[in-house]
């Protein structure tokens, strides 16, 4: 990749965090009480998106994707605000760190299927 193309990638992470950051916001404010949020619980803005990017530009999109395909992580940027409802929901019944990891761990199976069952869009 050349440096337009590490900008371009970088600006659709940027447009996807932003997505699921502003739809989130609210479920996080209002579910302070709750669950006791921490800083590394952003990676959930990260780390779906850093899976997507290695299948995305691997030979696996080889003739099966097109560049109208690089407003995928939009689809799953839409999935965040659930899971961070979902953690919510479950509270302090569980170990906070732990079902805060296995949602990020749903979120990266959500990216990878967004990746699998997206077909190729038109350009």
């Amino acid at each position: 990749m050349n440096k337009e193309e590490y900008g371009a990638v970088l600006w659709i992470w940027f447009v996807h965090a932003a997505i699921a950051g502003l739809l989130s916001a609210p479920v996080v404010f209002f579910g302070r009480n709750r669950v006791h949020w921490q800083a590394w619980e952003l990676l959930v803005l990260i780390v779906p998106f850093v899976v997507w990017c290695l299948l995305f530009f691997s030979s696996l999109s080889d003739g099966k994707k097109s560049m109208a395909n690089l407003a995928e992580p939009f689809y799953f940027a839409l999935v965040v605000p659930v899971v961070a409802l979902a953690r919510v929901a479950i509270g302090s019944r569980a170990p906070e760190h732990v079902s805060a990891g296995i949602l990020i761990a749903v979120m990266c199976v959500v990216a990878v299927c967004v990746f699998f069952f997206v077909p190729s869009l038109p350009e």
